[in-house]
């Protein structure tokens, strides 16, 4: 299934079905002459067994073996820092990219190798890890996830190096740049179409922002201000901290006091986890004022424990939650790989899933992993993964599936909205 979903994404079209995980596969050798046993001895010496082959015994639409000079697939991601909880599983994923991609044949029937780098939640890290990938690894394109900070870091080297750079993580939107492209969630997609249904949802018109002090909250929150007015609501509190922050006392008594009856939350990993379970004992609790989460997926919502989390929404592309058997069969061969107790496959690494398919089908559609003309052949292209049907679009984002999760009082995560292919809201003219 992996190598015709490659093969039609390559051509550009849509599969009905997403991409389900190989099944593993053993190859059968025909036994040796000495393994073979007769219940008489036979009056002649037996005529040799015809030689069998691999490639003969392969059935006729496996894709051959990769060979030759691997593709380098960096991955640039927080395994560190307070966006370090996302790590694992953005780790975990990076195998299947491998096994999956090289099991569908490869790149232009090149074998795949994946580099990883922590940013370390660090901008001045995160540039010294893309230097890393670029002229140490030597890769070919690098897919990311991580701040926007750290982008912001990291850009100019791909350019100087004309490396293709996906940024795969939900992030504020705007970005443009000959080496770029972006198939992560942005406000337009995120926050424009769930925040009219959050103040129908509960009747609050009233909103305190809350997030961290960096490009991504800032622009996030802009946005969600003229999508909150639009909807005949109001901003009553807009409060920044810095990343690593632990103790949210004052900014607690700024909320109770505001007269708040909706909070938008914008805080990564570890702050989120000290915002939400300090904010119960200030009274501000998702009980007394409920949630509306831009960036709280399940390894962040599992630590704060579901005494804190139940009853909060939560806005993403991806949960694993998402019910299409693509994704069903995708989440259980996770779980069995990884263990019944590794951290859940989330949205970041779905998306940087996703961005090594689309890589993977534009650099067979070009035959080539020449920068440009993988860019080229990414525009447009549109293909059909455990997150549902994604679509590159003229502004170098993607057309995507947005869902909206009810936290439910196990811990669980219950998708009560979608909204199917939502269009970004951006521009782009590299």
């Amino acid at each position: 299934m992996m190598a015709l979903l490659l093969g039609t994404a390559a051509a550009c079209a849509t599969s009905d079905d997403g991409p389900t995980a190989p099944e593993p596969t053993a190859a059968t050798a025909a036994p040796a002459a000495d393994e073979v046993s007769t219940d008489t001895e036979p009056a002649s010496e037996p005529e040799p067994a015809p030689a069998t082959t691999e490639s003969a015994a392969a059935a006729p639409d496996e894709p051959a073996a990769p060979s030759g000079e691997p593709v380098r697939i960096g991955i640039l991601f927080s395994n560190s820092g307070p966006a370090g909880i996302f790590g694992q599983p953005t780790a975990n994923i990076a195998e299947f990219i491998t096994e999956d991609i090289n099991a569908a044949g490869g790149i232009n029937g090149r074998p795949v190798e994946t580099f990883l780098a922590d940013d370390a939640t660090d901008p001045a890290v995160g540039r010294q890890s893309m230097e890393q990938l670029i002229e140490s690894d030597g890769v070919d394109v690098v897919l990311g996830t991580h701040s926007s900070a750290t982008r912001e870091a990291a850009k100019p080297l791909a350019e100087d190096a004309g490396v293709l750079y996906i940024y795969a993580a939900l992030y504020e939107g705007g970005e443009c740049s000959p080496v770029m492209f972006n198939t992560g969630e942005v406000p337009s997609q995120q926050l424009a179409p769930v925040i009219p249904w959050m103040m129908d949802e509960t009747g609050g018109n009233s909103w305190f922002l809350l997030g961290n002090d960096y490009v991504w909250p800032r622009r996030s929150f802009e946005l969600a201000r003229e999508y909150i007015e639009a909807a005949g609501g109001e901003v009553v509190g807009e409060e920044y901290v810095p990343l690593g922050t632990q103790d949210f006392s004052s900014v607690a008594q700024q909320i109770a006091g505001s007269g708040a009856d909706l909070i938008f939350p914008a805080l990564v990993g570890g702050d989120a986890i000290a915002f939400e379970t300090q904010a119960v004992d200030f009274g501000i609790g998702q009980d007394a004022i409920p949630r509306l989460a831009n960036i709280y997926e399940e390894n962040v919502l599992g630590a704060m424990g579901p005494a804190v989390t139940a009853g909060m929404r939560v806005t993403l592309g991806y949960f694993k939650e998402v019910d299409n058997p693509a994704n069903a069969a995708f989440v259980a061969r996770y779980f069995e790989q990884f263990g019944a107790d590794a951290p859940p496959h989330m949205t970041f690494s779905s998306h940087i899933y996703d961005a090594a398919l689309l890589y993977a089908a534009a650099a067979n559609a070009a035959g080539t992993t020449d920068t440009a003309a993988v860019a080229a052949a990414l525009e447009g292209l549109t293909l059909s993964t455990p997150t549902g049907e994604i679509s590159v679009t003229g502004s170098r984002h993607l057309a995507q599936p947005i869902y909206v999760a009810e936290i439910q009082a196990d811990g669980s995560q219950l998708i009560v909205k979608s909204f199917p292919s939502v269009e970004p809201d951006e521009t782009c003219t590299p």
